[in-house]
């Protein structure tokens, strides 16, 4: 499309995911799910640093407000917390666990998260692979405040993905992968309660390939989806369930995306190579790589933190 530039900004990782921009420093952070990574980028400099946490594989990590250098991050079951100096590379990190879900289900993991307009922080889980995908409706969708007690508010979720809410702060919308929907729910942020659950957008009723993953949303109120074995971003009106446009990658893993830059207005895009065989891997490259997008024309919001205290 016309003035939009799509660009690879990192050398490929395995399963990249979780990007979270920090405005205070410029960075993006993300992960790299089964390495067991979380990555700083330095956006101004283009320095990339990463940790190894040993918990198990790390689905998503989120700085600690007011707090330089804490972060959360969910590895395996285990709610993390730790400090990490992003200017430099750790090779074992010092965690304090804070918490444990899904404790009957061991083989269950952490997959995508984020914090609410009032620091409390939504993460959800995913059940086991097998050779036919991921186990199905194992997984759940948990509430985290700062009582650092999990609240269990959606169950037999099989891939608990994407998380955005509106500018009103009183619509939240949902992804399980499996579905190949969006989902609405009307929320209310001081209590975190849900209701009246309805379809956004349906990936079944379109020609569009693929799972919806991780997503985030624009001041004007519209959805990003990233696509999974579908190689681009929706741009989605969730009220209307109209799709506006379509970014295609250089890649088909496309797992989420966030937006970042001085003026908010980039959007930085994970992708996967995890998985690829290898002439998929000849035949794209790039897969792996966090991409930014430019000439879009919107911004997204400012991303929240964690509130401990």
């Amino acid at each position: 499309m016309a003035g939009i530039s799509v660009h690879a900004i990192t050398e490929p990782v395995g399963l990249g995911e979780g990007p979270h921009w920090d405005q205070r420093s410029q960075k993006l952070y993300f992960v790299d799910i089964h390495a067991q990574k979380i990555y700083a980028l330095h956006t101004t400099s283009q320095k990339l640093t990463s940790a190894y946490i040993a918990n198990g594989p790390v689905g998503y990590v989120v700085p600690v407000d007011d707090s330089p250098d804490q972060f959360i991050a969910g590895a395996g079951t285990d709610l993390l917390t730790f400090t990490w100096n992003s200017e430099n590379n750790s090779s074992n990190l010092h965690v304090d666990i804070l918490a444990r879900v899904d404790k009957d289900k061991s083989h269950n993991r952490f997959n995508d998260a984020k914090v609410d307009s009032h620091g409390r922080l939504w993460a959800g889980t995913m059940g086991p692979e097998d050779k036919t995908g991921v186990v199905p409706n194992q997984g759940s969708l948990y509430l985290i405040e700062s009582d650092l007690v999990p609240k269990k508010v959606l169950s037999l979720v099989s891939i608990s993905n994407g998380l955005a809410w509106n500018i009103e702060d009183n619509k939240m919308y949902y992804i399980d992968s499996p579905t190949r929907q969006i989902v609405s729910y009307d929320y209310d942020a001081h209590t975190g309660n849900l209701t009246n659950k309805r379809i956004a957008f349906d990936l079944r009723t379109t020609n569009i390939s693929g799972e919806p993953d991780g997503m985030t949303i624009d001041i004007d109120g519209n959805l990003w989806i990233a696509i999974f074995n579908g190689g681009s971003v929706l741009n989605v009106d969730p009220v209307d369930g109209r799709l506006i446009r379509r970014i295609a990658f250089p890649a088909t893993r496309i797992t989420s995306a966030t937006f970042g830059g001085p003026l908010l207005d980039i959007l930085y895009v994970t992708t996967s190579s995890y998985g690829l065989t290898p002439a998929e891997r000849e035949l794209q490259p790039k897969a792996g790589s966090v991409f930014s997008v430019t000439g879009l024309g919107v911004r997204g919001f400012l991303p929240n933190s964690f509130v401990r205290y």
